[in-house]
């Protein structure tokens, strides 16, 4: 996870959001997590809002394959979040929606929310979290 009390790391952080405007979230408040990325992108996190009613089945294919990555380094589970395990990836970026949390000059992800190690680490539990910890270092 980051050190949250430097902003120099924050800064070269970068959240991409995938979910669809047209499908009701699972387990996600859509309204809470755009408002909590808006809060961390004026304190200066580059965040990106994607909407995957507007992208093809590959694109957002694509994505799920980089966002596992680091469900395979850091042994936490995703697959069964974003699907099944036969249908692994189907519900990702639509009625689940993903964080995918990346180096500013990286696509490839080093963390991806909600995932499962323990128990589930949800979206909104990081950003609060994130938003939180931010604040306080700012003081």
């Amino acid at each position: 996870m980051y050190l949250y009390n430097r902003y120099n790391i924050l800064a070269s952080m970068r959240l991409r959001l995938f979910y669809s405007s047209k499908i009701k979230p699972y387990k996600c408040d859509l309204s809470k997590t755009i408002s909590l990325l808006d809060s961390l992108q004026e304190m200066g996190v580059s965040c990106e809002k994607n909407d995957t009613s507007m992208m093809s089945d590959q694109s957002i294919g694509d994505v799920y394959i980089e966002a596992i990555l680091p469900s395979v380094y850091k042994k936490y589970r995703v697959r069964q979040i974003f699907g099944s395990r036969r249908h692994s990836g189907w519900l990702f970026g639509k009625q689940v929606p993903a964080l995918l949390v990346c180096e500013k000059d990286s696509r490839i992800p080093s963390d991806v929310y909600p995932h499962e190690n323990d128990r589930e680490v949800t979206i909104e539990e990081f950003l609060t979290s994130l938003t939180s910890k931010t604040s306080q270092s700012s003081e």
